[in-house]
């Protein structure tokens, strides 16, 4: 079992010993709840993300706005289906040796993601759930907002509430297959994530929220998982509207140094 197995299977197996509440952003793990039939949420997600990097001499840095609608229904009971649609409204790179400086701007729309999940059981106060995915070539493939391929993958996970909802924790174990539209080697196809996050109400409708989650990466030449912590809030201000913010940390080299998150939710 490699190091990123072990983790994620360790994350799992400490949940579920500890135990639904509907999680949201600003988190990236999801919770194993689902929006109930008829109803609809829409979530409006923003975000900018600043990294630096050196290597060989040449140092760069990468500033990143980007936004993104997710439109989240119940199908049927325990089955719900979402659709997030992802714009790169700019990633601005400085790349310098010293001497000269090369600067670019890239924008546009990423991959679209369909998912659909269904809460298929509860183990002793622990909810779980199953939410296979497809990331759609939606993206303009020459200025690297797409893979150029349709990609599948799936997540498993558990949610375990205390006190009537004022506590809850959550784990992810997810998995993707990549197919690249030009594989030249240098890219892995198998990637693997794994994530746990609390949450607590500290005032009326007030979460305190944490989260820390690590992944394959995608380049060969690499074994550095990226690994990421994140906190925030979500305020609960009534039934039809959430907000939340947040920052995410990366912890490894591979991941983004900080990201500042932003958004709200619609309820209908």
């Amino acid at each position: 079992m490699n190091k990123l197995h072990a983790t994620t299977l360790a994350l799992c197996l400490t949940l579920a010993t500890t135990g639904a509440a509907i999680a949201g952003p600003p988190l990236a793990t999801d919770d194993a709840g689902t929006v109930d039939v008829g109803n609809v949420e829409i979530e409006l997600n923003s975000s900018y993300g600043y990294n630096k990097d050196t290597a060989d001499g040449i140092t760069t840095k990468t500033n990143t706005v980007e936004g993104e609608i997710k439109i989240t229904t119940g199908l049927y009971k325990n089955l719900g289906i979402s659709l997030a649609i992802p714009y790169l409204i700019n990633e601005r790179t400085h790349q310098t040796d010293g001497t000269d400086t090369e600067v670019s701007n890239v924008d546009g729309f990423k991959d679209m993601k369909l998912e659909i999940k269904y809460a298929f059981a509860e183990l002793a106060g622990i909810n779980l759930a199953i939410k296979p995915s497809i990331l759609m070539p939606t993206g303009k493939y020459s200025n690297g907002q797409s893979e150029g391929r349709w990609q599948f993958g799936g997540t498993l996970i558990a949610t375990k509430e205390f006190d009537e909802g004022k506590y809850a924790l959550h784990a992810n174990l997810g998995y993707e297959y990549h197919h690249y539209r030009e594989d030249d080697g240098s890219q892995r196809r198998n990637l693997w994530s794994g994530s746990i996050a609390g949450e607590a109400e500290v005032a009326k409708g007030l979460f305190a929220v944490a989260d820390f989650g690590l992944r394959t990466n995608e380049d060969k030449t690499s074994n550095e998982l990226p690994v990421y912590a994140l906190t925030g809030l979500r305020y609960e201000i009534n039934e039809h509207l959430d907000i939340n913010a947040g920052v995410k940390f990366g912890l490894t080299k591979p991941e983004t140094d900080v990201t500042a998150l932003y958004g709200l939710v619609l309820k209908f």
